[in-house]
Protein backbone atom coordinates (compact mmCIF):
# COMPACT_ATOMS: atom_id res chain seq x y z
CA UNK A 1 0.00 0.00 0.00
CA UNK A 2 3.00 2.29 0.48
CA UNK A 3 3.47 2.43 -3.29
CA UNK A 4 -0.06 3.69 -3.95
CA UNK A 5 0.15 6.27 -1.14
CA UNK A 6 3.45 7.66 -2.46
CA UNK A 7 2.13 7.74 -6.03
CA UNK A 8 -0.96 9.62 -4.81
CA UNK A 9 1.35 12.02 -2.96
CA UNK A 10 3.29 12.58 -6.20
CA UNK A 11 0.10 13.22 -8.20
CA UNK A 12 -1.18 15.66 -5.57
CA UNK A 13 2.16 17.50 -5.31
CA UNK A 14 2.71 17.71 -9.08
CA UNK A 15 -0.83 18.49 -10.21
CA UNK A 16 -3.12 19.63 -7.38
CA UNK A 17 -0.72 21.56 -5.12
CA UNK A 18 1.53 22.89 -7.89
CA UNK A 19 -0.11 25.99 -9.33
CA UNK A 20 0.65 27.21 -12.84
CA UNK A 21 2.48 30.16 -11.29
CA UNK A 22 4.73 27.85 -9.24
CA UNK A 23 5.31 25.64 -12.27
CA UNK A 24 6.54 28.65 -14.28
CA UNK A 25 8.53 30.17 -11.40
CA UNK A 26 10.48 26.99 -10.68
CA UNK A 27 11.89 27.22 -14.21
CA UNK A 28 13.39 30.60 -13.32
CA UNK A 29 14.03 30.39 -9.58
CA UNK A 30 15.86 27.76 -7.51
CA UNK A 31 13.82 28.93 -4.50
CA UNK A 32 10.57 28.08 -6.31
CA UNK A 33 11.94 24.62 -7.13
CA UNK A 34 12.79 24.09 -3.44
CA UNK A 35 9.27 25.18 -2.50
CA UNK A 36 7.88 22.52 -4.85
CA UNK A 37 10.18 19.88 -3.32
CA UNK A 38 9.01 20.88 0.17
CA UNK A 39 5.43 20.27 -1.00
CA UNK A 40 6.48 16.85 -2.36
CA UNK A 41 8.15 15.95 0.94
CA UNK A 42 5.29 17.11 3.20
CA UNK A 43 2.56 15.54 1.05
CA UNK A 44 4.41 12.21 1.03
CA UNK A 45 4.99 12.38 4.78
CA UNK A 46 1.35 13.16 5.60
CA UNK A 47 -0.08 10.40 3.40
CA UNK A 48 2.35 7.73 4.67
CA UNK A 49 2.37 8.84 8.31
CA UNK A 50 0.91 5.44 9.30
CA UNK A 51 4.40 4.01 8.56
CA UNK A 52 6.26 6.79 10.36
CA UNK A 53 9.84 5.78 11.22
CA UNK A 54 13.43 6.65 10.35
CA UNK A 55 13.16 4.27 7.40
CA UNK A 56 10.14 6.16 6.07
CA UNK A 57 11.97 9.49 6.37
CA UNK A 58 14.86 8.04 4.36
CA UNK A 59 12.43 6.81 1.70
CA UNK A 60 10.73 10.20 1.38
CA UNK A 61 14.02 12.12 1.42
CA UNK A 62 15.38 9.85 -1.34
CA UNK A 63 12.24 10.27 -3.46
CA UNK A 64 12.26 14.06 -2.90
CA UNK A 65 15.95 14.31 -3.83
CA UNK A 66 15.47 12.41 -7.08
CA UNK A 67 12.28 14.38 -7.76
CA UNK A 68 14.39 17.54 -7.61
CA UNK A 69 17.09 16.09 -9.88
CA UNK A 70 14.50 14.99 -12.46
CA UNK A 71 12.75 18.37 -12.38
CA UNK A 72 16.06 20.23 -12.73
CA UNK A 73 17.04 18.06 -15.72
CA UNK A 74 13.59 18.66 -17.23
CA UNK A 75 13.97 22.44 -16.85
CA UNK A 76 17.51 22.40 -18.29
CA UNK A 77 16.44 20.24 -21.24
CA UNK A 78 13.42 22.48 -21.90
CA UNK A 79 15.71 25.52 -22.03
CA UNK A 80 18.09 23.86 -24.47
CA UNK A 81 15.28 22.66 -26.75
CA UNK A 82 13.60 26.09 -26.62
CA UNK A 83 16.80 27.65 -27.97
CA UNK A 84 16.73 25.26 -30.94
CA UNK A 85 12.94 25.05 -31.33
CA UNK A 86 13.02 26.02 -35.00
CA UNK A 87 15.30 23.08 -35.77
CA UNK A 88 14.13 20.45 -33.32
CA UNK A 89 10.39 21.18 -33.07
CA UNK A 90 8.23 21.00 -29.97
CA UNK A 91 9.06 18.20 -27.49
CA UNK A 92 6.81 19.23 -24.59
CA UNK A 93 4.79 16.02 -24.86
CA UNK A 94 7.80 13.68 -24.76
CA UNK A 95 9.44 15.63 -21.92
CA UNK A 96 6.27 15.55 -19.83
CA UNK A 97 5.69 11.80 -20.33
CA UNK A 98 9.32 10.86 -19.61
CA UNK A 99 9.31 13.16 -16.56
CA UNK A 100 6.25 11.42 -15.08
CA UNK A 101 7.54 7.92 -15.86
CA UNK A 102 10.84 8.70 -14.11
CA UNK A 103 9.05 10.01 -11.00
CA UNK A 104 6.95 6.83 -10.75
CA UNK A 105 10.00 4.61 -11.36
CA UNK A 106 11.89 6.34 -8.55
CA UNK A 107 9.03 5.50 -6.15
CA UNK A 108 8.81 1.88 -7.35
CA UNK A 109 12.58 1.35 -7.10
CA UNK A 110 13.15 3.20 -3.80
CA UNK A 111 10.52 1.58 -1.54
CA UNK A 112 11.95 -2.02 -1.79
CA UNK A 113 15.32 -0.75 -0.54
CA UNK A 114 13.85 -0.05 2.90
CA UNK A 115 11.77 -1.98 5.42
CA UNK A 116 8.54 -0.17 6.10
CA UNK A 117 6.07 -1.34 8.74
CA UNK A 118 3.06 0.25 10.38
CA UNK A 119 3.97 2.42 13.35
CA UNK A 120 3.04 0.45 16.51
CA UNK A 121 1.66 3.48 18.37
CA UNK A 122 -0.45 4.55 15.40
CA UNK A 123 -1.76 1.00 14.93
CA UNK A 124 -2.86 0.86 18.58
CA UNK A 125 -4.43 4.33 18.28
CA UNK A 126 -6.31 3.28 15.14
CA UNK A 127 -7.59 0.11 16.83
CA UNK A 128 -8.85 2.17 19.77
CA UNK A 129 -10.61 4.55 17.38
CA UNK A 130 -12.23 1.60 15.59
CA UNK A 131 -13.71 0.45 18.91
CA UNK A 132 -15.30 3.87 19.31
CA UNK A 133 -16.17 4.54 15.65
CA UNK A 134 -16.98 1.14 14.20
CA UNK A 135 -17.45 2.53 10.68
CA UNK A 136 -13.66 2.96 10.48
CA UNK A 137 -13.44 -0.81 10.10
CA UNK A 138 -14.62 -0.34 6.51
CA UNK A 139 -11.22 1.09 5.64
CA UNK A 140 -9.14 -2.05 5.48
CA UNK A 141 -5.87 -2.26 3.55
CA UNK A 142 -7.48 -3.40 0.28
CA UNK A 143 -10.07 -0.65 0.26
CA UNK A 144 -7.57 2.07 1.12
CA UNK A 145 -5.42 0.80 -1.75
CA UNK A 146 -8.39 1.01 -4.13
CA UNK A 147 -9.29 4.51 -2.90
CA UNK A 148 -5.72 5.81 -3.37
CA UNK A 149 -5.47 4.33 -6.87
CA UNK A 150 -8.85 5.82 -7.84
CA UNK A 151 -7.90 9.22 -6.39
CA UNK A 152 -4.59 9.20 -8.30
CA UNK A 153 -6.35 8.42 -11.59
CA UNK A 154 -9.06 11.07 -11.14
CA UNK A 155 -6.59 13.80 -10.07
CA UNK A 156 -4.26 12.98 -12.98
CA UNK A 157 -7.16 13.25 -15.43
CA UNK A 158 -8.09 16.67 -14.11
CA UNK A 159 -4.71 18.19 -14.95
CA UNK A 160 -2.20 15.68 -16.31
CA UNK A 161 -4.44 14.58 -19.20
CA UNK A 162 -5.15 18.23 -20.01
CA UNK A 163 -1.40 18.89 -20.28
CA UNK A 164 -0.90 15.88 -22.59
CA UNK A 165 -3.90 16.76 -24.79
CA UNK A 166 -2.75 20.39 -25.16
CA UNK A 167 0.81 19.27 -25.92
CA UNK A 168 -0.54 17.03 -28.70
CA UNK A 169 -2.69 19.84 -30.12
CA UNK A 170 0.19 22.35 -30.03
CA UNK A 171 1.83 20.38 -32.80
CA UNK A 172 -1.14 20.93 -35.08
CA UNK A 173 -1.91 24.59 -35.59
CA UNK A 174 -5.47 25.72 -36.17
CA UNK A 175 -7.29 29.02 -36.64
CA UNK A 176 -9.88 28.26 -33.94
CA UNK A 177 -10.31 30.79 -31.16
CA UNK A 178 -8.51 30.30 -27.88
CA UNK A 179 -11.07 29.08 -25.34
CA UNK A 180 -8.66 27.34 -23.02
CA UNK A 181 -10.67 27.85 -19.83
CA UNK A 182 -13.90 26.39 -21.20
CA UNK A 183 -12.04 23.63 -23.04
CA UNK A 184 -10.28 22.57 -19.86
CA UNK A 185 -13.54 22.37 -17.88
CA UNK A 186 -15.31 20.41 -20.64
CA UNK A 187 -12.34 18.06 -21.01
CA UNK A 188 -12.23 17.40 -17.26
CA UNK A 189 -15.93 16.55 -17.11
CA UNK A 190 -15.68 14.42 -20.24
CA UNK A 191 -12.80 12.34 -18.84
CA UNK A 192 -14.53 12.01 -15.47
CA UNK A 193 -17.64 10.61 -17.20
CA UNK A 194 -15.55 8.20 -19.28
CA UNK A 195 -13.75 6.91 -16.17
CA UNK A 196 -17.16 6.32 -14.56
CA UNK A 197 -18.38 4.49 -17.70
CA UNK A 198 -15.27 2.28 -17.69
CA UNK A 199 -15.71 1.42 -13.99
CA UNK A 200 -19.39 0.56 -14.64
CA UNK A 201 -18.30 -1.32 -17.79
CA UNK A 202 -20.82 0.70 -19.81
CA UNK A 203 -18.54 1.12 -22.81
CA UNK A 204 -21.39 1.94 -25.22
CA UNK A 205 -21.97 5.19 -23.29
CA UNK A 206 -18.47 6.35 -24.27
CA UNK A 207 -19.52 6.15 -27.92
CA UNK A 208 -22.77 7.96 -27.08
CA UNK A 209 -20.84 10.74 -25.34
CA UNK A 210 -18.49 11.17 -28.30
CA UNK A 211 -21.46 11.19 -30.72
CA UNK A 212 -23.32 13.81 -28.66
CA UNK A 213 -20.19 15.97 -28.52
CA UNK A 214 -19.74 15.67 -32.30
CA UNK A 215 -23.35 16.60 -33.04
CA UNK A 216 -22.93 19.85 -31.12
CA UNK A 217 -20.01 20.78 -33.39
CA UNK A 218 -21.67 19.48 -36.59
CA UNK A 219 -23.62 22.68 -37.31
CA UNK A 220 -20.49 24.84 -37.03
CA UNK A 221 -18.61 22.48 -39.34
CA UNK A 222 -21.52 22.30 -41.82
CA UNK A 223 -21.93 26.07 -42.00
CA UNK A 224 -18.14 26.48 -42.24
CA UNK A 225 -17.98 28.76 -39.22
CA UNK A 226 -14.64 27.25 -38.36
CA UNK A 227 -11.34 26.90 -40.19
CA UNK A 228 -10.53 24.10 -42.59
CA UNK A 229 -8.26 22.37 -40.11
CA UNK A 230 -10.82 22.40 -37.30
CA UNK A 231 -12.24 18.90 -37.96
CA UNK A 232 -8.84 17.21 -37.74
CA UNK A 233 -7.90 19.39 -34.76
CA UNK A 234 -11.18 18.55 -32.99
CA UNK A 235 -10.86 14.80 -33.66
CA UNK A 236 -7.23 14.73 -32.53
CA UNK A 237 -8.03 16.46 -29.23
CA UNK A 238 -11.13 14.34 -28.58
CA UNK A 239 -9.47 11.02 -29.36
CA UNK A 240 -6.42 11.88 -27.24
CA UNK A 241 -8.63 12.88 -24.30
CA UNK A 242 -10.82 9.76 -24.61
CA UNK A 243 -7.79 7.48 -24.95
CA UNK A 244 -6.23 8.83 -21.75
CA UNK A 245 -9.51 8.53 -19.83
CA UNK A 246 -10.12 4.93 -20.97
CA UNK A 247 -6.50 3.96 -20.29
CA UNK A 248 -6.42 5.39 -16.77
CA UNK A 249 -10.00 4.30 -16.03
CA UNK A 250 -8.98 0.73 -16.88
CA UNK A 251 -6.38 0.92 -14.10
CA UNK A 252 -9.21 1.49 -11.62
CA UNK A 253 -11.11 -1.42 -13.16
CA UNK A 254 -8.12 -3.73 -12.63
CA UNK A 255 -8.09 -2.97 -8.89
CA UNK A 256 -11.88 -2.76 -8.47
CA UNK A 257 -11.98 -6.26 -6.96
CA UNK A 258 -10.13 -4.86 -3.91
CA UNK A 259 -13.33 -3.14 -2.80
Amino acid sequence: MTYSLLILAHVLADFSFQTEKLSKNKQLSFLALMKHLLIVFLTSLVLTFYYFSEQLLLVILTITLFHGIIDYCKIYLSWKLAERKAKTGNYKLEIFIVDQILHILVILLTVPLFTLQGNLYLILMYNDLKDIFQWLGVFNTSRVLFITITASVVIFNFKGSTIITRAVLERYKSDINNKAGKGKAIGNLERLLIILFVILESYSLIGLLFTAKSLIRFKEIEEKKVGEGFVEYYLLGSITSIFLAVLTGSIINIFKYLW
